[in-house]
């Protein structure tokens, strides 16, 4: 299972979905936009996220797209 996390503002509550995802066995979350990413433009690891997400963010992969359109070559089944 996939999660898309697009436009979301707060660091922190990126940080908690990671570990969320982590516990619910997500196997990999795709963040879009604005949304804030484990890793500064430098490629360091943000001191903030870090905290919060409390190490999930090694465990979960993760990939960053500025539009949402770019995730258009993942399959995606819609649940609801």
């Amino acid at each position: 299972m996939i999660a898309i996390l697009a436009d979301i503002r707060s660091v922190y509550n990126v940080g908690s979905i990671f570990r969320t995802a982590s516990g619910a066995g997500i196997e990999k979350l795709y963040l879009c936009g604005i949304t804030p990413t484990p890793v500064d433009i430098l490629g360091r690891v943000r001191a903030d996220f870090a905290k919060t997400a409390l190490g999930a963010e090694r465990d979960v992969l993760w990939e960053y797209a500025k539009m949402l359109h770019a995730l258009s070559r993942v399959s995606i089944a819609t649940a609801g």
